[in-house]
């Protein structure tokens, strides 16, 4: 018996349902990022949805902690072979760290076209870069300068030099305080005990004193006339000149009361600018470079926020088309056009400082470029040193070492505030053992090829 094909229904068939599956949309990559909670990193994920739906093969998951939160997530999970994020949010002090441990996803080299290299600030690009490889792309740069109030200088006869000293400002609050009759004479410096805090400050004072933190050998240099002598002007300036309870004023507390008249004279980062345009006496506020002492060398710090992929990422390309989308030009006139041109990330990109509203807007701009064009990781004290770095040094453990140290003067501080006594000497002998023991310690597990960071 003769059977009638079935080869036209089968093909029919076959079209049908190669036409369904045309139709549906492959399933989206997902890819997580990992971020601090701030208004930078909030108004991203709001504009996310522009990237998503300019690459819809990728959907974005959002995991938005507090910092400190933050660290300890990242430093956990890029040990791990299968990553739990794929973009995170690192600094200046991690990248390469980590990626000389291979924890970190190189940039691949379709984005690092001369074209594209050239559009970046080289002094924050650069801080990413280990032994050839870019380990992460910066969201936005910063270093330190000097904010203070030209009315208020003016009406009792002062000027603040371009290039002041902290030995100078000492000399311009006092005069405030006793031609103001104690009206004036303020002064805003970080108390808040941390390595990312406190000891920003107590770092760049450090090495305008001419000091150190280690010598050619890795001898602890505690014991040096420049701790002594900054640590002991950083809590006369404070107790004579500084806020009430100081020691617990970080950034953000500084920064409200600066905006909010309390201080006169303010020593912090230049990402502040933006913060302080919104303040009604803005057009009074004057820029000057962060205070040397005996050197100007490393008295202006050097930090920038970036982007990275951890090596176990599974979405890699995803990841890094992510990436390359958060710090272009293009998100920054994304920023500008949905919450305004005060809003776009500073410090980064050359386009910024090109930008004709910007430099409307941003009367601390060339003070910007200029602090952080002159910020040296290589070479940060007046001394030879072994490490990399300003305001940290470049190695693991660093954190633990600065975190010790931002505890010990914060507690000075309220002793000295509140007119308990104190024996600096002792102290710093006790900090430079901490600090020694930390660093042997380290490299002992660097030798056994310990990861302990």
């Amino acid at each position: 018996m003769k059977h009638r094909s079935n080869y036209p229904f089968v093909t029919l068939l076959m079209l049908s349902l190669a036409t369904l599956f045309a139709s549906v949309p492959s399933q989206a990559v997902e890819i997580v990022v990992a971020t601090v909670d701030n208004a930078d990193m909030l108004n991203m994920k709001t504009l996310s949805h522009h990237f998503e739906e300019q690459n819809q093969d990728i959907q974005i998951s959002w995991k938005i902690v507090d910092e400190s939160v933050l660290r300890r997530m990242q430093a956990s999970d890029s040990k791990q072979k299968r990553a739990q994020y794929d973009v995170y949010t690192l600094g200046l002090f991690e990248a390469p760290i980590w990626g000389s441990k291979g924890r970190l996803s190189p940039l691949p080299a379709a984005y690092q076209t001369d074209g594209e290299m050239k559009k970046w600030i080289p002094e924050i690009i650069e801080g990413f870069r280990y032994d050839g490889e870019y380990y992460a792309l910066p969201y936005y740069g910063e270093s330190s300068i000097t904010y203070y109030r030209k009315d208020v200088l003016s009406r009792y006869g002062l000027q603040m030099p371009s290039q002041p000293t902290w030995r100078g400002i000492e000399s311009t609050l006092a005069q405030l305080r006793r031609k103001s009759q104690g009206e004036h004479g303020r002064l805003c410096l970080r108390g808040k005990p941390g390595w990312g805090e406190n000891v920003v400050i107590l770092a760049t004072m450090l090495n305008g004193f001419g000091g150190r933190w280690f010598d050619e050998n890795w001898r602890s240099a505690l014991a040096e006339p420049a701790w002594n002598q900054a640590i002991e002007f950083y809590l006369s300036m404070m107790a004579e000149y500084g806020l009430a309870s100081s020691w617990n004023n970080g950034y953000s507390e500084n920064l409200q009361a600066f905006v909010a008249g309390q201080c006169d004279i303010w020593v912090d980062s230049t990402a502040a600018g933006g913060a302080i345009a919104q303040a009604s006496f803005y057009a009074q506020v004057g820029y000057a470079a962060a205070p040397s002492q005996v050197t100007d060398r490393g008295t202006n710090w050097l930090w920038s926020w970036g982007f990275a992929v951890p090596k176990g990422s599974l979405h890699k390309d995803a990841a890094w088309r992510f990436v390359s989308w958060a710090t272009s030009d293009d998100y920054h006139r994304l920023v500008e056009r949905n919450f305004g041109i005060s809003q776009t990330p500073p410090g980064a990109r050359h386009a910024l400082y090109e930008n004709p509203s910007y430099r409307e807007y941003a009367s601390f701009a060339d003070i910007t470029l200029k602090a952080i064009k002159s910020a040296d990781f290589e070479r940060p004290s007046i001394q030879p040193v072994p490490y990399r770095g300003i305001q940290f040094i470049q190695m693991e453990e660093f954190q633990q070492i600065g975190d010790f140290i931002g505890k010990k003067l914060s507690v000075l501080l309220e002793r000295k505030l509140t007119g308990k006594p104190i024996n600096l000497e002792q102290e710093l002998s006790h900090m430079s053992e901490f600090v020694q023991a930390s660093h042997n310690i380290a490299e002992r597990l660097r030798q056994k090829g310990v990861d302990a960071y």
